[in-house]
Parts: C-alpha cells; sequence; structure tokens
C-alpha cells in the first residue's frame, strides 16, 4: 500500500524523487511534483525534470498524461485540471512512484493513476497508466512532454536538439537527441505500439506552423494532433492514444536513454517487452537487497522507521554515478540544486556511516579525493586554493560556484576521520591520507596572524568574514587530521594540526559571540564585508549550533549556547506555529524574496540537539524526531529546506541534507548519544 503521510495540502517543490540503486538505471534520476497552486487553477501531479547520465541535465522536462472526452469536447491536463492528487511511494524501502490525479468535470469524473519505475538493468523508465471515469465516452489520451536534452551547456534553454518520430520492429517512437545523448518515448496498449496522431513543437509557440505540441494538444481542444514528424530548436513532443467508448483504459509508455538512437529505441521497446509488474519486480528486489546491506529504521515506532528509511532511499537515489550526492532535485526558475556541494555531502556522509551504508559513504569519500583542487590555482579574491575545494561542482567535476567555505575544506578532512573511525580500515586511511592532508595544509596555512582564521564564506553563501561555522568545522578538521596523522605515524604535522586547532578555539568566542537585538547570541560572522540586515555579526545564526554537533568547538552546556538557544525563542527566527528554527531573524531567502514566516528542518535538527546535549532540554531529539518532524514531509514523506510558519512545506521538498540530519537525530536518539563528534582536541 502506499505510505500514509501526515502532510496537510500544500504547495511543494518535487514531493517524490526516483532512481534504481544499481546498475543502469542508478543512471535515471525523476522527480514528481504535486501542485496546490488556485492562483494557476493547477491541482495535479506529474512526472518532472527526468535526467539519465549524469543528474544534473534534464532529458525532459514536464510529463503530462491528457484526456479529451468527445462527447463532451473537453481536454483534460493532469496537472491543470485535476481537482485534487496524491503522490506516494510504494513503500518506504522501494520507492515505486504513484501519481493520482482525480478529476471532477461533466463526462469525465474518474481518476487517472500512474506508477512509475526505473529499470535496473536497462537505461530507462516504464510508465502504467490506468484512467477511470464513471461514465462511457468516446475518449483519446496522449503524452506530452517538454524535451530538455539541451547539449553540454545545460543551462542554456535555446540550445539546439533534434527529435523526430521513426518506426521499429513495428512500433512508433519519438526520438531526440542532442547530438550525444538520446532518448525515445514508445507506449503499449494491448500490442499496440503505433500513436494516433503525433507532434514535434516548438515549445511557447501558440501558433502556426511550428507551434508546441501543447498547444495543438491542450490548448486546440479539439480532439486531433496536426502530425509534425520533425523538427530542431527547443521542442515538446506529443502524441495520442485513440481508445474508442469506454469508461476505462490502460497502457504502458516507455522511455529510453542511450548514447545512440539504437540504444535508445532497444531499451524503450525492451520495457514495454517486458511490461510493467516485470520491471516492478526487478525494482523492488533491486531496492530490497540494498536495504538488506544498510540499517532498518532503529525504533519501534512504524512512521518514524519509515521516515528514517525513505530518508536513507532517497540519498541513495540523488548519489550521482560520479559518487557525488546532489543537494536536490529541485530547479527554481533560475537556478539548481542539482549541483554537488561538499559541505552538504559531508553530513550526508556522516549520515550514510551512521545508517551503515558503507558502501555509499566511501564513494562520497572517493568523490572527494577525485575533485580536490592540487594544482596552483588562484581564486578571484588572490587566495591559492590548493587543497581545498570549490563552492560546488557539477557532476562532471566541473567547478560552478568559486567561493571559499572553510565547512568546505575542513569537512572533508572530518568525513574520512568518521568513516574511518567507524569501519576501521586502515586501508582507507591510506588511500585518502593525502587529500586529507593537503586540506589541512591549507588550513594551517589561513591563520590571520592573529590565531584565527582569515575570512571567508559563511555557510549560506552570503557573507565573507570570519563565519562562526565555517571556523568551527576548520578546527574540527585540525584535530581529526590529527587523529589521522597520528594513526599514520605522522607525528609531528598531528602536533602541528592540534596546537593551531587549540589556539583558533581559545579565540572562538572572542570573535564568534556577541551583543544582538536578540540577545547575547553566536552569530554569522565576525566582521562581515558583506552588508546584511540585520548585520551579519549582530544577528544570531542556526549554524552557529553545528559548533557543538558535529564539529565539536563549543560545549552544549556553554553560556554562550545557552544565550543563542535563549535567543532562538525569538517571534522573528523561529516559525510561528511550528517548533523549527530558521537560518536567522531577517532572513529573505525564500520563494518570494521577502521575510516570511517559517523555518528549516535542519536547523531545528542542530538546535534540538545542542538543547538535548546541554540538559536544557532532554526531550528535545525525541519530539523532534516522533512529533515535530513528522508534520513537515510532502504527501510522499520527504523533508524539505523550509517550512512556513504552521510548518507545511513551503520549499525544495527533497533537500539532501535535511534527510541526513533527520536520520541523524534518530541514530543519536537511540544510540542516546550524539554520532559522529569530531575530536574534542585532547590528547589522550
Amino acid at each position: 500500500m502506499p505510505v500514509e503521510s501526515n502532510a496537510p495540502s500544500v504547495p511543494s517543490d518535487k514531493d517524490a524523487i526516483l532512481s534504481a540503486p544499481r546498475e543502469e538505471g542508478a543512471n535515471v534520476l525523476l522527480t514528481a511534483n504535486r501542485y496546490d497552486d488556485p492562483d494557476r487553477g493547477r491541482h495535479g501531479a506529474i512526472i518532472e525534470e527526468t535526467s539519465a547520465f549524469r543528474s544534473d541535465i534534464e532529458l525532459f522536462y514536464d510529463l503530462h498524461a491528457l484526456a479529451w472526452n468527445a462527447d463532451e469536447g473537453h481536454t483534460l491536463d493532469a496537472r491543470d485540471d485535476a481537482v485534487e492528487s496524491d503522490v506516494s511511494y510504494a513503500s518506504s524501502k522501494v520507492p515505486e512512484i504513484t501519481l493520482e490525479n482525480r478529476f471532477d468535470e461533466e463526462g469525465s469524473t474518474g481518476t487517472l493513476t500512474q506508477r512509475v519505475v526505473a529499470s535496473v538493468d536497462t537505461c530507462g523508465l516504464l510508465i502504467e497508466t490506468d484512467a477511470e471515469f464513471e461514465t462511457v465516452a468516446e475518449r483519446t489520451f496522449y503524452t506530452v512532454a517538454d524535451l530538455g536534452i539541451h547539449g553540454h551547456d545545460h543551462e542554456d534553454p535555446n540550445a539546439v536538439q533534434e527529435a523526430y518520430v521513426t518506426e521499429r520492429d513495428g512500433a512508433e517512437l519519438v526520438v531526440a537527441t542532442d547530438g550525444d545523448r538520446w532518448l525515445a518515448f514508445a507506449q503499449d496498449r494491448d500490442g499496440d505500439r503505433e500513436f494516433d496522431g503525433r507532434r514535434i513543437g516548438h515549445t511557447g509557440v501558440a501558433a502556426g506552423p511550428d507551434r508546441s505540441a501543447w498547444a495543438d494538444i491542450y490548448e486546440g481542444n479539439d480532439g486531433f494532433v496536426d502530425d509534425a514528424e520533425r523538427g530542431e530548436g527547443n521542442l515538446d513532443a506529443g502524441v495520442g492514444l485513440y481508445v474508442g467508448e469506454t469508461d476505462a483504459a490502460s497502457w504502458l509508455t516507455g522511455v529510453g536513454f542511450g548514447y545512440g538512437e539504437d540504444a535508445a529505441v532497444e531499451h524503450a521497446l525492451r520495457l514495454l517487452d517486458r511490461g510493467y509488474e516485470s520491471e516492478r519486480e526487478s525494482f523492488a528486489t533491486a531496492w530490497k537487497e540494498w536495504h538488506e546491506t544498510v540499517s532498518d529504521g532503529p525504533t519501534d515506532d512504524p512512521a518514524v522507521n519509515g521516515l528514517y528509511e525513505r530518508s536513507l532511499t532517497a540519498m541513495k537515489c540523488a548519489q550521482d554515478g560520479c559518487c557525488g550526492v546532489i543537494a536536490g532535485a529541485f530547479k527554481p526558475s533560475d537556478m539548481t540544486y542539482k549541483f554537488i556541494w561538499p559541505r552538504d555531502q559531508v553530513i550526508i556522509t556522516q549520515a550514510l556511516i551512521a545508517a551503515g551504508a558503507e558502501r555509499e559513504a566511501r564513494l562520497a569519500l572517493r568523490w572527494f579525493d577525485e575533485n580536490q583542487i592540487t594544482g596552483d590555482v588562484v581564486d578571484d579574491r588572490g587566495i591559492d586554493r590548493h587543497g581545498t575545494w570549490w563552492q560546488n561542482y557539477y557532476v562532471t567535476g566541473e567547478a560552478h560556484w568559486r567561493a571559499l567555505q572553510l565547512d568546505q575544506v575542513g569537512g572533508p578532512i572530518y568525513a574520512h576521520w568518521l568513516v574511518w573511525r567507524e569501519t576501521g580500515d586502515d586501508d582507507l586511511l591510506d588511500e585518502h591520507y593525502n587529500m586529507s592532508r593537503r586540506a589541512a595544509e591549507f588550513l594551517l596555512s589561513y591563520d590571520n596572524g592573529y590565531g584565527f582564521p582569515k575570512k571567508h564564506q559563511d555557510p549560506w553563501e552570503e557573507i565573507w568574514g570570519h563565519s562562526t561555522e565555517g571556523t568551527a568545522a576548520a578546527i574540527a578538521g585540525l584535530r581529526a587530521m590529527s587523529e589521522l596523522a597520528d594513526a599514520r605515524g605522522d607525528e609531528g604535522f598531528a602536533d602541528e594540526c592540534r596546537e593551531q586547532a587549540t589556539v583558533w578555539a581559545e579565540n572562538f568566542e572572542k570573535y564568534c559571540f556577541k551583543s544582538t537585538p536578540y540577545g547575547d547570541a553566536l552569530v554569522t560572522a565576525d566582521s562581515p564585508e558583506t552588508p546584511s540586515d540585520p548585520s551579519a555579526d549582530a544577528r544570531p545564526d542556526a549554524a552557529a549550533f553545528m559548533a557543538v554537533w558535529p564539529w565539536n568547538v563549543v560545549d552544549a552546556d556553554s553560556d554562550s549556547v545557552a544565550a543563542t538557544l535563549a535567543a532562538a525563542a525569538d517571534e522573528a527566527w523561529v516559525a510561528g506555529d511550528s517548533p523549527c528554527l530558521g537560518r536567522y531573524p531577517g532572513d529573505r531567502y525564500t520563494p518570494t524574496g521577502t521575510v516570511e514566516d517559517g523555518g528549516w528542518p535542519l536547523c531545528e535538527a542542530y538546535a534540538d540537539t545542542a538543547r538535548w546535549l546541554g540538559g536544557s532540554d532532554p526531550d528535545a531529539v525525541a519530539d523532534h524526531v516522533f512529533e515535530d518532524a513528522r508534520e513537515w514531509t510532502t504527501t510522499a514523506g520527504l523533508l524539505p529546506e523550509r517550512v512556513d510558519g504552521s510548518g507545511r512545506v513551503r520549499w525544495n521538498s527533497n533537500l539532501q541534507w535535511s534527510q541526513a540530519t533527520y536520520l541523524l537525530l534518530v541514530e543519536n536518539h537511540v544510540r542516546d548519544e550524539a554520532f559522529g563528534l569530531a575530536p574534542d582536541g585532547g590528547t589522550d
């Protein structure tokens, strides 16, 4: 049965993601989005932004299912005309996605249900669609997809692509390519694999010979397709399936991907030949076998275990073939989360190893090693970046944003130390030792001459200054390096790292603990060069609680942490009707670009861990795990980046950092100790 969620009916961005856990299917990443947008009249759910071979390039965007009723003369689209919808997973361990759209229209009151899986051994997707209506009518169904196969520059919406209709073994297919990657669509209803109308159109063109398939089928609303079988440019594609007089119909849509037309076509047709139940069984078996290698939900609460397992499943889905984990399968209008942030991957690695996903944690470490800057490279601030990492990366390893963040230098050292400590594998120590040593050498060189790191960008990527969280991560990285170096017999370097970390830690509160309008608190950054309101050195910051856990630089029961937690009660910082802390008071990183009431689940996770460890609220972690977080999920049960003032999903519904912190808080609760605390700087 589909997983039930306590989430209310709210707008969100990407309620579910899907991939296979191994082989060819691991190259495919699909998202499903459920809308509740009364301003635009959208209440349906559709498949969106599907990629293959690299998860930061979409091969198609929206995949629309539409129903034409000839008797009533209307065309209904799942996204725009459904009165309500659901997106659900088959289970917490099997991310088969079911999308259910319900219509309430004269002659077409009924339900359109789609189930989708990625093939395990074939690079492709298979979608089963079932339509059931209350009345018999003459019907045609349509599939319309925006083709996103935009060449090597995936941020250029005008890059040239080509699409055409072809025939193979009695089946018609739509094929699209950018000259490198290929995809092919085909459909099957009771052995009939021909299209009843087919159009390759130009997206955004409303009329004329180049009009889009969407304009021809949905906006034209006449039940006919003006055939166009080839196009170049920015394209969409639509195909028809005439089913005659009926109140129910079922069909399959196969989508194949490949590095060549023959491969893509073969993959699409192979999936149709096998059928949905066969592909679903293989998909479910592969996921269940993977889950046998990692931890099950470790509590006696089925709902908590389900969210734990879904979070772990989501992180596995988001691990690209390059070994890195993308931050989220989420793409706002002018940017994307489909990059790899070393910072995010550090915490994801912490969660993976906590859950026993050793292979995935090792792959993440390999990504750090393979993408570290090892040449003589100077950034635009004149900083020699040898031994560091860029701010974030395309999945190919090409740098995207390039600012210096110290949590993305100290953090990978910590991740190396943690996975080595948890596995006890000295081969792992040796394999990545040079990587960690290079990063530590950079940190040692980055002292400001007064016993503190030089300025750097804060974790929220907004402020250049002496960041509280970034400095704590640098201290943790040097302490972790000292233990790695001791284990390798590199005692002199171990002492050097330990001594520098000690000096920085001694000066930590002098730089980072300030008087603010919300009370004394650990702030975003000292001496910020970037203007903000409130100023970054006069506002408390949730990232500062990472100095407690995992960086272990400030004691949870210290006066500075107690004061910062007291400030966290201010209504300017916490969601009004939900115990969810924001990044900092006055945060404008919201869908509207203005200050909104709400919070970030991952920020609340760090604050609750500080409350729990410091004893100010011994139930904070349990409350987070068993009560609060369950109210912050999408209809499919994934955690977002941000919730609104009532705790409803507001932004980026599959942020892997959020999944990771929830999983880690479950582990903290079950173990009755904070998992992954960095070394405390002692010599024992």
